[in-house]
């Protein structure tokens, strides 16, 4: 019996996934709840695993491809007798419909190799997802890697050995698509030609929702300084307390914080804009996103009920979220739902910025890095710790004066940090 399987919504609102690896070929086994599929949705890298046992006789998309909820991503032969284990076992038989998957074969015969047609797009490793994982960390494209496993297989010890033994780094680079743009260093000074790089995966999703973002919400940017050195002083008596807890304490958790006290003082921030029915939609609960870099792209984990949270679990939260955005184990509930979203560029960053709205939110707030600069403090100038904000907010929907507002009860609270830990939650 073949069974058809449809792309589901995996996440909320999901309409679409890109295909980005296919762990298995037309005339595998698969066995029940063994992954088939990784795609990329609009949140977040998903696996997908069969619900069936049985040899698979299609794959309906390619590596790059887009599919809808509702199209069909793989159809399986089911198998329905016990015992069988192995990929040589099953057949496929000749009546079963064979047309629009990737590897089109006229018929599999026990006694014959299977014999796939070349595809111009990208080439098939077999490889489990550890190893998959493990090539892209170490920057190699996993089909130039010799397979030595069961089965032609490519193992961990392949993909190191690969890595050890490369004296051609730069064709390496040029041959793997990443998703940030290709370097100008890993480009051959002898070769002319441009080099061409797909938009695919994360970066394709950040590429279309800045551009709706851009393209829909009306961007405008206040900024402003806030006197830091409350916080910093509050924040270094800190770091031995939560150092003991497991916590590398930063300035964020505070951020957040004064931010959930700013949104409800500022309700209009805390809200989202239905373009279809003309509506502002002022959001009942406050779940801050924190835009986080990661190798792949810039992700958006969001803190859940961050108003009803202490610093100390905030802090917990941010640095849990952060670890599994790096290593790419966010579920897509973790980067959904956000109200109010938070840029921060870090020491490193400039001064001010112009942050890109989190569509369909209404505003997002950057924080910049901390500078020593003059302050006038009881008519006398000192030296203190300040910080640059940047407030980009939907002109749409808000005017300067609440914007202004907004960035005065935030810097108002940074600059007088005993009231977040004295109020807790």
């Amino acid at each position: 019996m073949a069974y058809q399987f449809q792309l589901p919504d995996i996440g909320e609102g999901l309409h679409e996934a890109e295909i980005l690896t296919w762990f298995k070929e037309v005339g595998d086994y698969i066995k029940e709840n063994e992954n088939i599929v990784e795609v990329q949705t609009d949140k977040a890298v998903v696996e997908i695993s069969s619900p069936v046992s049985g040899v698979i006789q299609s794959l309906e998309a390619n590596i790059g491809d887009v599919l809808r909820v509702g199209d069909v991503l793989f159809t399986i032969l089911e198998d329905k007798k016990p015992g069988i284990t192995t990929s040589n076992q099953p057949t496929i038989h000749q009546e079963l419909p064979q047309q629009n998957s990737l590897n089109q074969q006229s018929s599999l015969q026990q006694d014959s190799p299977q014999t796939p047609i070349s595809q111009p797009t990208k080439k098939r490793v077999i490889a489990p997802p550890s190893v998959r994982k493990l090539a892209r960390e170490l920057g190699i494209d996993i089909t130039l890697v010799p397979p030595t496993g069961r089965n032609g297989k490519v193992t961990e010890e392949d993909v190191r050995s690969y890595k050890n033994n490369s004296k051609e780094e730069v064709a390496v680079a040029l041959a793997t698509v990443p998703i940030e743009p290709a370097s100008p260093s890993l480009l051959s000074q002898e070769d002319s030609a441009d080099t061409r790089i797909p938009i695919r995966g994360l970066r394709k999703r950040i590429y279309e929702n800045m551009k709706q973002s851009k393209s829909t919400a009306i961007h405008c940017t206040g900024m402003d300084e806030v006197v830091m050195t409350k916080l910093v002083e509050m924040k270094n008596q800190l770091l031995p307390f939560a150092e003991k807890e497991g916590i590398k304490l930063t300035y964020l958790p505070f951020f957040v914080k004064a931010v959930t006290k700013a949104l409800k003082r500022n309700p209009i921030f805390n809200a989202s804009v239905d373009d279809e029915r003309m509506e502002i939609i002022y959001k009942k609960e406050i779940h801050i996103g924190i835009a986080t870099a990661t190798n792949e792209g810039l992700v958006v984990p969001v803190i859940k009920h961050a108003d009803q949270k202490t610093i100390i679990e905030i802090a917990k939260e941010i640095q849990d979220l952060s670890i599994r955005a790096r290593e790419r184990k966010l579920r897509p509930d973790e980067l959904t739902n956000s109200t109010f979203t938070i840029s921060n560029t870090g020491g490193k960053g400039g001064w001010y910025a112009t942050p890109i709205i989190n569509y369909p939110e209404v505003a997002i707030l950057g924080v910049h890095s901390i500078k020593k600069k003059p302050i006038v403090k009881d008519d006398q100038i000192i030296i203190g710790d300040v910080m640059g904000i940047s407030l980009t907010f939907d002109h749409r929907v808000i005017d300067g004066a609440p914007a202004n507002a907004f960035m005065e009860d935030f810097g108002s609270i940074i600059e007088n940090p005993e009231l977040l830990i004295l109020e807790g939650r």
